[in-house]
């Protein structure tokens, strides 16, 4: 199938090297409002094998238009299985090539800013090449480092009942990239702050320190020892104060020259982010691979959905779901479920190379307790020490990360994990003992923590 795309200036095509991809189809989108098609389309991809069908199918069957500013995100959390960065760079690779569409990679980060009279560090995100980071100064990081960024900025690990890894860093990372990819702008500006050096260069020094961090959170009334709020600020005062401007186009092999100029839909504009929170939010679909056998899922979107659309003051409550989203779900509609999605990838040239059960964040403690055993009992070509992949990461990032204070009642300390307080550790699981964690022995499938 040849696909061409008319942009401002150029016309450029592309071809499936497959032709049709066959199996189930999507079909065209149900629109619940006909102004919906014009807007811009935003898929979600999450790494796992359904959101991938869907992005191949809606790129195959004209869902996705790269002239209507169609975009694919993948936000990496740095704790992903190794066979997921293979798999996610493969596909962005191909839809890019085939389809025209360009398909980002981000990062949550941390950076250094004014406020109230002080330094302190605010939430931002940043583009990554689907290369390592070790190969490439520009690459996505493989190893726990942007998980351990959360931990150390938010001062606490998340649970089952605060899952704040998902919010922070997929869904507010991405809601900022959306911003300036609606608004036009040519990519993220520079965040943080630097001065001109003695060289004329940017210098950013850090002047935030990790006692500031610890004494900021004795003010506010913390109960943990000083000491632990110290141990856990010191990896984020270590990490860089800025991070320079980027442009779309470096992180991407489909062109987009008209943003390099300052044009959208063939009319030059000033490029800024676009709001996307109050009664102005930046209207976008968001097109989510929740399956035909997910209905409770799509529900709970839905329903959060109707939420957020009402909450139109600047400082809407809903913050995992901008206002201005529109969600819908294609593999839903059409009535694919997991056993279609799994025979859409049967017999392709490449897959995603998973154990069955390790999801993307290898030992996500949505998983199930006796799941998580089973995993880091099973034989693993893939697993690396000292990283996400191995159990011994998340058992040494808990300890580190982990907040005790005095009981309530006074008797006693409370410690505070992954499963929440006074539970098992992943130093247990890692031992194979899962006593005081048989509430969460089943889990939930951890992609729903998306939900």
């Amino acid at each position: 199938m040849r696909i061409t795309v008319m942009r401002p200036g150029a016309e450029v095509e592309f071809m499936s090297s497959n032709g049709r991809l066959g199996g189930s189809r999507l079909g065209p989108l149900d629109y619940r409002d006909d102004a919906h098609r014009d807007l811009p389309h935003i898929l979600s991809f999450s790494g796992g094998r359904s959101s991938a069908a869907m992005a191949f199918m809606a790129a195959d069957e004209g869902l996705l238009r790269p002239e209507r500013g169609d975009l694919l995100l993948f936000a990496n959390t740095s704790a992903e299985h190794p066979g997921t960065y293979e798999f996610a760079a493969e596909c962005k690779q191909r839809i890019e090539r085939e389809f025209g569409l360009p398909f980002l990679w981000l990062e949550f980060c941390t950076v250094e800013d004014a406020w109230r009279g002080d330094y302190w560090r605010r939430e931002a995100y940043r583009l990554v090449k689907p290369v390592p980071v070790e190969d490439d100064p520009y690459g996505f990081r493989s190893g726990g480092e942007v998980f351990e960024e959360l931990l150390s900025f938010q001062g606490m690990l998340p649970n089952p009942h605060s899952r704040t890894c998902t919010a922070k860093l997929k869904l507010y990372p991405s809601h900022k990239l959306l911003a300036d990819w609606i608004g036009g702008t040519a990519g993220p500006a520079h965040a943080g702050h630097y001065w001109p050096g003695d060289n004329g260069c940017a210098s950013g020094a850090n002047l935030v320190r990790a006692e500031q961090f610890a004494d900021g959170y004795v003010r506010r009334g913390g109960s943990a020892p000083r000491e632990q709020a110290l141990r856990r600020a010191e990896h984020l005062a270590s990490l860089p104060s800025q991070r320079p401007a980027q442009r779309f186009a470096d992180f991407t092999d489909v062109p987009l020259g008209h943003r390099e100029n300052g044009q959208r839909n063939g009319l030059v504009v000033e490029p800024r982010p676009a709001p996307m929170r109050g009664l102005e939010a930046a209207l976008h679909v968001r097109l989510l691979g929740l399956r035909a056998d997910e209905p409770r899922r799509v529900d709970r979107v839905l329903l959060r959905c109707l939420y957020a659309e009402g909450a139109t003051a600047a400082g809407c409550t809903v913050k995992t779901q901008p206002p201005g989203e529109r969600p819908y779900f294609p593999l839903h509609h059409a009535g694919i479920d997991a056993d279609a999605v799994a025979d859409f990838w049967r017999g392709r040239d490449f897959d995603l190379d998973i154990p069955s059960g390790a999801g993307n964040c290898s030992f996500c403690f949505m998983k199930g307790t006796k799941q998580l055993v089973e995993l880091s009992a099973t034989p693993d070509r893939r697993r690396s020490m000292g990283t996400p992949s191995d159990i011994s990461w998340w058992a040494d990032i808990e300890q580190r990360h982990m907040r005790t204070e005095p009981r309530r009642n006074g008797d006693g300390i409370s410690t505070f994990g992954f499963f929440g307080v006074n539970a098992g550790t992943f130093d247990d699981l890692a031992q194979g003992c899962t006593d005081g964690l048989g509430r969460y022995e089943q889990g939930t499938p951890a992609c729903d923590c998306t939900d």
